[in-house]
């Protein structure tokens, strides 16, 4: 079994099947659509762009005006780093920036999909119907892929 990522002598490579790429960039893809559309009744984006306060919302909408921009904008950037960066040459490694980059966005793709499952501190709940696996199941290679990379940049 070939790993997501892997360490190299001259560093990080990614090995992902080109079907693997396709659905994490079309997902990166919807990432950034989510967070250019700023649908506020959309539960994904209280996931991506929490509110600064809990319990006071006159706090929590003065600390949302005065970050969501830069938030938003960072979470783009970093989305469009992976769709950038995912058809890489497998001989060329992942440059340190890009790595951050995935990192940050596959966890916004968690959140994202953990909110669409309604994922809780008690784990993930087991849908209903067989869109609901498919997702689930994307969440948790989605994991993987995130976990292969933390101890590709950890050796």
């Amino acid at each position: 079994m070939i790993l997501p990522f892997q360490h190299r002598r001259d560093g990080v490579h990614l090995s992902l099947a080109e079907n693997e790429r396709t659905l994490l960039r079309d997902l990166a893809e919807q990432l950034v659509t989510l967070l250019e559309g700023q649908d506020d009744h959309d539960p994904a984006l209280e996931r991506l762009l929490p509110p600064g306060y809990t319990g006071d919302d006159e706090a929590g909408a003065e600390f949302r005006r005065l970050t969501v921009d830069d938030l938003t904008a960072g979470k783009i950037a970093n989305a469009r780093a992976l769709i950038a960066s995912i058809d890489t040459d497998r001989r060329t490694p992942l440059a340190p920036e890009a790595a951050q980059a995935w990192l940050r966005s596959l966890t916004d793709l968690r959140l994202t999909l953990g909110s669409r499952l309604g994922v809780t501190n008690d784990g993930v709940p087991h849908p209903a119907d067989r869109s609901g696996l498919v997702l689930r199941d994307v969440y948790e290679w989605l994991g993987y892929v995130q976990e292969s990379l933390v101890r590709a940049l950890d050796r």
